[in-house]
C-alpha cells in the first residue's frame, strides 16, 4: 500500500494515474510525496512510482491521490483557528519536517550554548566589538520604540551630530520583535537569542524551500539545510554579524519567485514577495543586493536555454515581479528616501574592497571555526574570522561538482545556477583577483589582472557592498546544487550508489563541522551607570556624556555604558558610518579625535602624561569650547582606566577637580552645577 505524506494508505483515495517522463529501469520504488504545485488549492498530492509494463519495460508514473468527497476534512474558515489546529496536529503526530527542524534547533543551541548560558557575562570571544555595536542598536530600538521616537535614526551616537540608523549595518526588524525581551532582560540576552535563531531558522527554512520546490528526497532536503544553515557563511557571519546570518527569509523569497509563474495566484504571490524584499531590508539589506543580484544571474542563464518556457511563462512572471516592485516600493518609500537623503545619510563605503575581497585559494580552504580549519593558512587568505564566507573546502567542491555532472548536467536550471555560482565567485574576488595573495595573470582568466568588481564598484548598491560578501550567494548554489545531486543520486536503481552518494557527501561535509562559539569574560560596567546616577551629568540641551577612551573602531567602552542607561545619554564619536561634513556626503567611518580636547585625552590614556601642555586659561576656553560643541556636561573615567592619574591631572586642571563616585571620576563643568 503506498503511503501519502499524511501516513495514511491509497485504501482513503481515488487515484488518477498519468504517465511521467521514463527514468531508470529498476526494482518498484516510491519517492515521497509532494503537494500538487499547478493547483495550490487542491489537497489532493501525488506520488511518482517506478512500475513495470506488459512489455517488461519500468518506467515512471505519477499517480495523483485525491481524497473521497467523505473523507475531506472540514477546514475551519477563521486563520487563526487554521493555524492553532494545524499546530496542534504536529504535535500529535509530528511531521519529518517538525523533527528534522528541532534536530536543526538543538544543534544551534549546542553551537552557542556557552553564549546562551551566561549572556550577561559573557562576548563572542572571535568579535565583542560588533557584539557590543548590534547590542547597543537593540536597546536603541527598544528605547525608540517604548518613547515613540523615530527608530531610523539616534541622537545616542555620534553626539550631538547622531546616527541614520538605516544607513549603518541594522537589525531594526529583529530589534522591534525583540523588543520585549530586550526590555525585560536586556539586550545581551535578546542577541544571543538572534544568534542562536539565525542559525536554526535559516537551516529550517532552507530545507523547507528544497523540499517544496528543488528535491523529493527528504535525505537530500535535510542534507542541503544542514550545509546551507551552519555552512562556513553562516558561522563566520555569526559572529556577531547578525545583519549578515540572519539569511532565514532568503529561501522564503525564493519560493515566492519561483511561484510567481502561476497565473492564478500571481498577484498574491507579488504582495507576499514584495512584503518579503520589505522585511529583509530591516534584517539585513545587504543579503538582499546578494539575492537580487544572484536571481538576476540565474534567471539570466535560465531564460537563454529554456526560450519556449521563458515566451510561455515569462508575462506571467513579469506581471508578478511588477507587483512585488510596487509593493516593496510603497512600504519601502519612506525608509529608503530617510537612508539615502535623510540627515547624516553618506555615500560610498569607508573600507578598502581590494582588503575586502576573496582569494581564488579560499574557496578550498576551510574555514578557522569548523574542525579542519587551520588558522595559519587561513590568516593570509580572509580579512579576520568574520569574512570567511569564501571557504567551503575541497572535498565539498569536489563532490559537488561530481554529483552535478553525474546527476544534473542535462538540468536546465542545474546549469543555470552553476553560471549563477561562478558570476557571484568572481565578483567576490574583488577588483584584482589573487589566488594565494598574487595577482592572478592567467591568461584564460577573464578580465585578467582587473576584475569584474572594478567595472561596478561606482554603481548603486555595488559601491556600498564588499566584494567578498558576495561568496555567501556561492554557498547558497553549492548547498542547492548539493540537495539536487543526492537527490537525482537518491533515484538510481543501484542502492549501494545511493549509499555512495550520500556517504561522499558525509564525509565532505565533516571537516566542515562547526566548532562551538568561543566566549570572552563581558567588561564590568560601573554602578554608576547601572544605579542612574548618570542622570546628574545630563540637563536640558546637553545630553551627551564623554569618556576615557572615546569610542571608535576598536573601543567600544562608553558604548556599553549607554547600553547600560537604555541609550538615555548620547555619547561622541562611536563605530558609525557618516558624511564626511554637511557639505560632502562622501562617507567616514567613525570620525575619532576631531576635535582638540578628544586628542589630548585620547594621547594621554594611550602614552601618559608626560608630554601634556601646562594648563591655562587658553586651554581651559578650548576644553570648555568642546564640551560645549560635544552638548557634555561631564567627563567621565572608570576606575582602572589606563594612565588615569595623568588623565585625573590634566582635567582637574582644564575642567574641575574630579569627583570619584560608584566606580568612575567625574569632571564636571563648572557652568553645569
Amino acid at each position: 500500500m503506498t503511503e501519502s505524506p499524511t501516513g495514511q494508505g491509497t485504501s482513503d483515495y481515488e487515484i488518477e494515474t498519468t504517465p511521467a517522463q521514463a527514468g531508470p529501469a529498476g526494482t518498484a520504488q516510491t519517492l515521497p510525496a509532494q503537494k500538487t504545485q499547478s493547483t495550490p488549492r487542491s489537497s489532493s498530492t501525488e506520488v511518482i512510482e517506478t512500475v513495470e509494463t506488459a512489455d517488461g519495460i519500468q518506467e515512471f508514473q505519477v499517480k495523483r491521490l485525491v481524497p473521497l468527497p467523505d473523507e475531506v476534512p472540514e477546514r475551519p474558515r477563521n486563520p487563526f483557528r487554521r493555524m492553532a489546529t494545524r499546530i496542534t496536529s504536529e504535535f500529535r503526530d509530528p511531521s519529518p519536517g517538525l523533527i528534522l527542524s528541532l534536530a536543526y534547533i538543538v544543534l544551534a543551541i549546542g553551537l552557542n550554548w556557552q553564549l546562551l548560558l551566561h549572556p550577561k557575562t559573557q562576548l563572542l570571544g572571535g568579535n565583542p566589538y560588533d557584539q557590543q555595536y548590534f547590542e547597543w542598536q537593540l536597546t536603541w530600538v527598544q528605547h525608540a520604540v517604548l518613547h515613540l521616537h523615530n527608530p531610523l535614526f539616534s541622537h545616542a551616537m555620534n553626539a550631538p551630530d547622531g546616527m541614520n540608523v538605516v544607513g549603518n549595518p541594522q537589525i531594526i526588524g529583529p530589534a522591534f520583535v525583540l523588543t520585549p525581551i530586550t526590555y525585560l532582560l536586556g539586550s545581551s540576552v535578546s542577541f544571543a537569542l538572534l544568534t542562536t535563531w539565525n542559525l536554526a531558522a535559516t537551516a529550517i527554512t532552507w530545507r523547507w524551500f528544497l523540499r517544496r520546490h528543488v528535491v523529493r528526497s527528504e535525505t537530500a532536503a535535510f542534507i542541503g539545510g544542514l550545509f546551507l544553515g551552519f555552512s562556513p557563511s553562516m558561522m563566520t557571519h555569526s559572529l556577531a554579524h547578525p545583519n549578515l546570518s540572519g539569511q532565514w527569509l532568503v529561501p522564503l523569497i525564493l519560493s515566492r519567485l519561483v511561484r510567481l509563474r502561476e497565473r492564478e495566484t500571481t498577484v498574491r504571490d507579488g504582495v507576499v514577495l514584495g512584503l518579503l524584499i520589505a522585511a529583509q531590508v530591516f534584517v539585513g539589506e545587504e543579503l538582499l543586493f546578494l539575492t537580487a543580484l544572484a536571481c538576476f544571474f540565474f534567471l539570466i542563464a535560465y531564460a537563454a536555454m529554456r526560450p519556449r518556457q521563458t515566451r510561455a511563462e515569462g508575462p506571467t512572471f513579469l506581471k508578478g515581479a511588477a507587483v512585488a516592485i510596487a509593493t516593496a516600493a510603497v512600504v519601502l518609500a519612506y525608509p529608503l528616501t530617510f537612508q539615502f537623503a535623510g540627515p547624516q545619510s553618506f555615500k560610498g563605503i569607508p573600507f578598502d574592497i581590494s582588503f575586502y575581497a576573496s582569494d581564488l585559494k579560499s574557496y578550498a580552504v576551510y574555514p578557522s571555526l569548523e574542525l579542519w580549519g587551520d588558522p595559519d593558512k587561513v590568516d593570509k587568505l580572509a580579512p579576520n574570522a568574520t569574512e570567511q564566507a569564501a571557504m567551503v573546502g575541497w572535498a565539498l567542491l569536489l563532490v559537488v561538482a561530481l554529483l552535478t555532472v553525474w546527476c544534473c548536467l542535462r538540468n536546465a536550471a542545474a546549469r543555470a545556477l552553476l553560471i549563477a555560482g561562478a558570476a557571484m565567485m568572481l565578483l567576490s574576488l574583488g577588483p584584482t583577483p589573487k589566488f594565494d595573495g598574487k595577482p592572478i595573470t592567467w591568461w584564460w582568466f577573464p578580465f585578467g589582472t582587473e576584475g569584474i568588481w572594478s567595472h561596478l564598484k561606482d554603481l548603486p548598491a555595488f559601491s556600498s557592498s564588499l566584494p567578498m560578501r558576495s561568496a555567501m550567494a556561492v554557498s547558497w548554489i553549492i548547498g542547492i546544487l548539493l540537495a539536487m545531486g543526492l537527490d537525482k543520486a537518491m533515484e538510481h536503481q543501484w542502492y549501494w550508489l545511493r549509499g555512495a552518494a550520500v556517504g561522499a557527501a558525509v564525509v565532505a561535509l565533516v571537516p566542515l563541522l562547526p566548532r562551538v562559539l568561543d566566549v570572552t569574560d563581558r567588561p564590568k560596567i560601573p554602578p554608576y551607570f547601572t544605579s542612574g546616577a548618570w542622570k546628574g551629568c545630563v540637563s536640558k540641551g546637553h545630553n551627551t556624556i564623554a569618556s576615557v577612551p572615546l569610542s571608535g573602531s576598536g573601543d567600544r567602552t562608553n558604548m556599553t555604558w549607554s547600553i547600560a542607561a537604555d541609550t538615555g545619554f548620547g555619547i561622541p564619536q562611536g563605530p558609525v558610518m557618516a558624511p564626511t561634513s554637511p557639505t560632502d556626503k562622501q562617507v567616514v567611518f567613525g570620525r575619532v579625535d576631531v576635535l582638540w580636547t578628544a586628542q589630548w585625552m585620547s594621547y594621554i590614556f594611550q602614552n601618559g602624561g608626560a608630554s601634556t601642555p601646562p594648563v591655562d586659561a587658553g586651554i581651559r576656553s578650548r576644553v570648555a569650547q568642546d564640551l560645549a560643541t560635544w552638548q557634555a556636561n561631564c567627563v567621565v573615567a572608570a576606575d582602572g582606566t589606563a594612565h588615569l592619574d595623568a588623565l585625573k591631572a590634566f582635567l582637574d586642571r582644564a575642567i574641575a577637580p574630579g569627583v570619584h563616585t560608584q566606580g568612575v571620576t567625574v569632571w564636571k563643568e563648572p557652568s553645569a552645577h
